[in-house]
């Protein structure tokens, strides 16, 4: 939609930033096409740990306190460093409408990332999210979180899309003017929520968005994205 511009917090690596712990650099066109149509706040948690470029491999395991994140090659235990930070670096955001992480990382993953049984990394447990994702969707669980990875898939690509936007536009604009323009869809699919939120004010409609998107039609995904989203990044 004309006039908006998301802001988003993004993984410095997926922003074009040289951080990735072998030293190479990433390259992911989506994620780069996106940064010019939106605010980007830029993040590398564990550079921002300290850890430097590049850096010994960090993992994530599970003890029975939970996720924990590990250097094996410095014998440094992570977790309590990267819990700080990421509340800290969360508590200090300006309104935003949400995030793009990278995938795989022990830090920053939404999806994929190896877990282990053991602090050296020697016993494979399965996959999980990194310690910074999961600190983002306990304060954010209403808000767009995703990595490149998941966002290949076209339906998960148009929610976060949608998302965002309409997250934009909700802090912009009153939640009536948000409303009509998706009005009839919510009233066809969900005609529950569309009379509920009729009268919702700004923070009660931002927790149904996610909710509606991932209950609507993938058709009717694209007939809105022709709403509210750039050209070029319907393709």
């Amino acid at each position: 939609m004309k006039g908006l511009k998301p802001r988003i917090v993004m993984s410095a690596c997926l922003a074009g930033d040289n951080v990735r712990y072998d030293g190479v650099p990433v390259r992911d066109d989506f994620s780069l096409k996106l940064s010019t149509f939106v605010e980007v706040i830029k993040v590398c948690p564990e550079v921002e740990l300290g850890l430097g470029v590049p850096r010994d491999k960090v993992i994530l395991y599970h003890s029975e306190e939970g996720p924990r994140l590990f250097q094996p090659a410095t014998d440094r235990e992570l977790t309590e460093d990267m819990l700080s930070f990421a509340r800290n670096f969360l508590k200090s955001l300006p309104p935003v409408d949400g995030f793009l992480l990278k995938s795989k990382s022990p830090s920053c993953g939404v999806s994929r990332t190896k877990t282990y049984r053991d602090k050296e990394g020697r016993l494979f447990r399965g996959f999980g999210k990194g310690i910074f994702a999961l600190e983002v969707l306990k304060r954010f669980p209403h808000l767009p979180v995703e990595d490149e990875l998941r966002l290949v898939n076209r339906r998960k690509k148009l929610e976060f899309l949608l998302g965002i936007y309409m997250f934009s536009f909700l802090r912009e604009k009153e939640p009536k003017k948000l409303h009509s323009l998706i009005q009839e869809p919510l009233s066809l699919f969900l005609p529950g929520t569309e009379r509920r939120l009729r009268k919702a004010n700004v923070e009660e409609y931002g927790l149904f968005i996610k909710k509606i998107l991932k209950k609507l039609p993938v058709g009717v995904l694209e007939t809105l994205g022709e709403k509210f989203l750039p050209e070029k990044l319907r393709a």
